[in-house]
């Protein structure tokens, strides 16, 4: 989770790229909301938040795509 509040700036971080957006500070759900609109995932599990940019996001399960295939007996 990188997200920091400042006196003049709140800053979230992708936590895959470490891209870092720094919004105007005041309205903390807008700012949500424009990071969303801008392709940003900020999603919850049992070790917090996470935040991951849109251009992370559009990779997001592309390494599936390299992993080597297997057969199965089903397969032969």
């Amino acid at each position: 989770m990188s997200f920091d509040e400042y006196d003049d700036c709140f800053v979230w971080g992708c936590d895959r790229c470490r891209t870092k957006a720094v919004l105007p500070p005041g309205d903390f759900w807008g700012a949500v909301a424009e990071l969303k609109g801008r392709g940003w995932l900020l999603e919850r599990d049992e070790n917090g938040w996470g935040h991951t940019c849109a251009r992370c996001r559009k990779t997001m399960g592309v390494e599936i795509l390299s992993m080597p295939v297997q057969r199965t007996e089903r397969g032969r």
